[in-house]
């Protein structure tokens, strides 16, 4: 049987060669040189071109928000609407597996306190808004003043000074 040496051709005295680990000298240098190009156009700012389709992006941004579609995403020239689909359908795949979530790992009581706190933060935020109106005072009432501005109390309701 022979020794390793003589299976794999190497003879004993034989150095093996290392393969280099680092990248070479004119690697470094090249990757410098791009990164020192890279820097001074950051420092440059944007191009014209990258100016004008920034601002009509913004336009049309602002456009979309006072015309009351604000948030809602929105297929612009570069985002194709199958893109949208898929988000959506993504977007709905998660709030089904948090709602399975939910139920899963809270109790029915505290699920419960949730959906509670959750409507009342609605109503507050949404349905609750004061409704503004003005009540006129006891002299532009028409000059008629009913039995509660004029202090006298109704039948039934006597004051207790006891």
């Amino acid at each position: 049987m022979p020794s390793e040496p003589e299976a794999t051709g190497n003879a004993p005295g034989d150095a093996i060669e290392t393969p280099d680990v680092g990248p070479t000298d004119a690697e470094v240098e090249a990757w410098a040189q791009h990164e020192r190009q890279r820097r001074e156009s950051w420092l440059r700012g944007p191009t014209q071109a990258q100016k004008s389709d920034w601002a009509a992006r913004e336009r049309g941004r602002r456009l979309a928000e006072l015309s009351g579609q604000g948030s809602a995403p929105r297929a612009s020239s570069g985002e194709p609407r199958l893109f949208l689909v898929q988000r959506y359908a993504r977007e709905a795949q998660l709030a089904a597996e948090g709602a399975f979530s939910l139920m899963l790992n809270l109790s029915m009581r505290e699920m419960f306190d949730q959906l509670i706190q959750a409507g009342r933060d609605w109503e507050q935020e949404y349905a609750s808004r004061p409704v503004r109106r003005r009540i006129p005072l006891g002299d532009q009432a028409g000059g008629v003043m009913s039995d509660t501005d004029s202090g006298s109390e109704s039948p039934g309701t006597a004051s207790q000074t006891s």
